[in-house]
């Protein structure tokens, strides 16, 4: 399976994404995503997320955390992306517009994500893993989503 984390096309235009991502492997489209959620999500929130060109392609890696049998991840993600309304905005400016007009002094002002970062912080753990565990359950899931595709 070819690499592609970092080759994700960066355009204003998202419908060149989409063409792109829909020349990837299965695998791939599960993979992609969620590993870019994970990764936004762990660095800086869903807000960062969000404002990254990665946002663009939340609404696949709902359904790839369905396909990984982390629904519960897929879900927080869905209501993530519910906070834009009915027609999720793909283009990375139209998002960034939405969320820098949330004004507020304290993080849970200006921030509609912030209950679900810790929301996604505790589903993606794994119980009783100790602290500072390098595995969560992501982690697990997209390696045994890999060893059954091959």
């Amino acid at each position: 399976m070819e690499i592609v984390w970092n080759e994700q096309p960066m355009s204003v235009d998202p419908s060149v994404f989409m063409k792109w991502f829909d020349d990837l492997s299965e695998t791939q489209k599960v993979l992609f995503p969620t590993h870019w959620v994970c990764s936004e999500v762990y660095n800086g929130g869903f807000h960062q997320y969000f404002s990254n060109s990665t946002g663009l392609h939340a609404p696949e890696a709902v359904l790839g955390f369905r396909a990984l049998g982390l629904d519960d991840i897929a879900d927080i993600v869905d209501r993530a992306i519910a906070v834009f309304g009915k027609d999720y905005p793909r283009a990375r400016t139209t998002r960034e517009e939405f969320l820098d007009a949330i004004e507020g002094d304290d993080i849970s002002e200006w921030n509609p994500f912030f209950e679900l970062d810790d929301e996604f912080y505790e589903a993606i753990k794994i119980p009783g893993a100790p602290a500072f565990h390098t595995d969560d359950r992501f982690t697990i899931a997209a390696e045994n989503y890999v060893r059954s595709e091959t």
